[in-house]
């Protein structure tokens, strides 16, 4: 498994990949993803397992923070481990900056509550733990999950917020 980042051939896997792995009411306008990833606030990145491309990342960045905000493997890998194989990586890459994400929170009743709790029980076992941090972010109640011994608060993450999302910050972010 190698983790890269995306070049322009990449760019319709991605494109596609995101569209069809993430809700519209948690997708940014991927021209802005794409505008902070060329002024080095964010990463896109291609998961390939030999030639193969199994899925995407999309990281941001802010001083020693770094938030993976997508993270999905190709419908057709989903299943095979390649999950797991990535997310380590992308952990390891990382490991010298407070490393977070954010899931959708598993509450009871959920459309999806399923895939919420499968999310959740897989990044706590890949080394992820609770923050008690929990937001809603464009409308969706979300908690925060930082890697296994890092301290992390809202302060700290919320500085990362207003950098990536720059004015629309206080309409999209509200801690709970």
């Amino acid at each position: 498994m190698q983790v890269c980042t995306a070049g322009s051939l990449d760019k319709k896997f991605i494109l596609d990949l995101y569209l069809e792995a993430f809700p519209p009411e948690e997708r940014k306008q991927f021209s802005l993803i794409e505008r902070k990833a060329a002024m080095g606030s964010m990463e896109i990145l291609v998961l390939r397992e030999g030639k193969k491309r199994v899925g995407l990342a999309i990281t941001a960045f802010e001083d020693e923070l770094v938030l993976l905000d997508y993270f999905a493997i190709a419908p057709e890998y989903r299943g095979m481990g390649y999950g797991t194989d990535a997310f380590l990586l992308l952990r390891e890459l990382y490991s010298d900056r407070r490393f977070f994400l954010e899931i959708e929170e598993p509450e009871d009743g959920a459309p999806n509550q399923e895939d919420r709790l499968r999310r959740k029980k897989f990044y706590l076992r890949n080394g992820m733990e609770e923050t008690g941090i929990r937001i809603v972010l464009f409308g969706v109640d979300m908690e925060i999950l930082s890697a296994a011994g890092t301290v992390l608060t809202f302060e700290k993450c919320e500085k990362l917020y207003r950098e990536l999302l720059g004015p629309m910050y206080t309409e999209m972010v509200k801690l709970r």
